[in-house]
């Protein structure tokens, strides 16, 4: 008897008969437009256009238990080198008409950690260590430059010495680096995971890939800053709208490549009805980073990568739909690899 599957919320459900997948339509368990696949079919299709899930005669025939099916009991013949259907793209939805689901995807970038650690792993030691390496040049920098004006003893009381024109120059320029190196470092991060998310090839060396958008991105960011800052003067709320609305601008830049109000305007479209569950998914996202903290540290090796995650994983749900988060029947292969835009 054939097994069949079906999908809530960026979840793969089952298996089932085609009676009992009947009865969850007929009770309203399953909606015309959840995703449902059987053994006998190249792709996930909708329910609706599966004859006689919702009446009429099926069109998807109850084939036979077959040794391809992906899903069969241990001892199958089936192996994963099996061909990797690759099915038609994604198509965008409509912004705002699927509100995105925090636990699934919270759920899938649990899975997609576990299946990517080593690369995740060696992009945030690479990360980590530019950004501290940096640090610790120029703080041995302006030890060197402070070594002149050493403190002096008045009146039995330590005067400390009155900072020189040039250390003020010097950690402005030592404050301007360091942002500048870390928004850098962010672009190339945002497509490391954008890549992961979407299975592209993701690599290291990504973290270096997005020189062309700085500039953009030091001009949106602040834009960005002085907006969440004055809607945060105003009362707190409007500065926390501002920045769920807007928030989504960095990945936009990376994305699709978009100038500074481009990205904005893209921002503010596909967060249309999600705004909440994208507050919701940063209090969760902070507090599993918190909960890996609590855990000697080290929680936070497997705690960090799954916050990290779940951004572009909630930015592809907006985009395309609760399908973002499925893989090809059978494989590891992101259906957003069929999308020409992933």
């Amino acid at each position: 008897m054939t097994q069949w599957y079906y999908a809530q919320g960026g979840q793969q459900k089952g298996p089932v008969t085609f009676e009992e997948l009947q009865n969850l339509a007929r009770s309203g368990a399953i909606a015309q437009g959840d995703l449902v696949w059987n053994a006998s079919m190249p792709d996930w299709l909708p329910g609706g256009s599966v004859d006689g899930l919702f009446g009429g005669q099926p069109a998807v025939s109850a084939a036979q238990a077959d040794p391809s099916n992906p899903y069969a009991a241990p001892g199958s013949a089936w192996q994963p080198q099996s061909v990797i259907p690759t099915g038609e793209a994604l198509q965008e939805i409509e912004p705002g008409s699927e509100p995105i689901d925090i636990m699934a995807i919270i759920k899938r970038a649990v899975e997609l950690t576990k299946r990517h650690f080593a690369v995740i792993l060696l992009t945030g030691l690479a990360y980590w260590g530019i950004s501290f390496g940096v640090s610790f040049v120029l703080g041995a920098v302006q030890g060197v430059l402070s070594l002149g004006a050493q403190p002096t003893i008045q009146d039995g009381q330590l005067v400390q010495p009155a900072a020189t024109s040039g250390m003020i120059a010097f950690q402005i320029v030592q404050a301007v680096i360091n942002q500048v190196l870390s928004l850098f470092l962010s672009l190339g991060a945002t497509r490391v995971a954008l890549n992961l998310v979407s299975g592209r090839e993701a690599s290291v060396g990504q973290l270096f890939s997005q020189g062309d958008k700085l500039l953009r991105m030091v001009g949106a960011t602040i834009i960005f800053a002085i907006a969440v800052m004055i809607g945060t003067l105003l009362l707190i709320v409007p500065g926390i709208y501002i920045a769920l609305r807007f928030g989504q601008y960095s990945t936009a830049i990376v994305d699709r490549n978009m100038g500074i109000m481009e990205a904005f305007n893209y921002s503010s479209s596909i967060t249309t009805n999600n705004r909440m569950n994208l507050f919701g998914l940063g209090i969760l996202c902070f507090l599993i980073v918190l909960a890996g903290l609590i855990a000697l540290c080290v929680g936070v090796i497997f705690a960090a990568p799954i916050a990290w995650l779940a951004v572009p994983l909630a930015y592809r749900w907006m985009q395309y739909g609760n399908r973002a988060l499925l893989d090809h029947p059978g494989t590891q292969l992101p259906l957003l690899a069929s999308s020409s835009q992933a």
